[in-house]
């Protein structure tokens, strides 16, 4: 005569000791900051939206003092830069209430003036529409604005130089096309209108 036996329990092992990834605070270590929870503190919180907010104003005022051909159709070249200042403002003054509503919580480490240094996407990617405004006139829209593309994708970690620029020439012809046919504008032809 046979027995059935219940279900067998198996002891649990003890759990692994996991690894303290955390960085230790002391002389000479940092913690590691979370950049999606930790605010940039003291005055570095005011960099971007003050970089914002002035690109925001010349964009504005560059819509409103457009002169546009007689030929130009609604909504007419101001439009494009007019809703780019506005959102570009927007963003600023969001960014400036998350800032106030930092310090008044006091999310941030006050001590840590240097910080925004981790803006460094912000910073090359001002740095190159810098770069783009000296070139448009020499280069032509198409290639400036492929080097503008390829500068923001680079800022932002895209490392494929070729097919980065391959992306960037496409958008700009893209962005050409559509101001062309869309809007009855011609941009700037450069160096390739001359040749062409």
């Amino acid at each position: 005569m046979s027995r059935s036996e219940g279900p067998v329990s198996v002891p649990e092992e003890a759990p692994e000791a996991r690894e303290d990834t955390r960085v230790p605070d002391g002389p000479g270590t940092t913690a590691a900051v979370d950049p999606e929870s930790a605010p940039w503190s003291g005055p570095a919180r005011w960099v971007v939206p003050a970089l914002l907010a002035v690109v925001g104003a010349v964009a504005l005022w560059g819509a409103f003092t457009v002169e546009a051909p007689p030929n130009a159709t609604r909504p007419g070249p101001g439009a494009f830069p007019g809703a780019v200042g506005v959102l570009l403002l927007v963003v600023a003054a969001c960014l400036a209430v998350a800032g106030l509503r930092g310090s008044r919580t006091g999310d941030g480490t006050a001590g840590n003036t240097l910080s925004w240094f981790g803006a460094r996407p912000v910073l090359v990617v001002m740095a190159g529409l810098v770069v783009h405004v000296a070139l448009l006139e020499v280069l032509g829209w198409l290639l400036a604005g492929a080097l503008l593309f390829w500068v923001v994708a680079y800022a932002f970690g895209a490392r494929a130089h070729l097919r980065d620029a391959v992306v960037a020439l496409s958008m700009s012809a893209a962005v050409q096309v559509g101001f062309s046919l869309g809007l009855g504008l011609s941009l700037p032809g450069g160096l390739l209108g001359l040749v062409l």
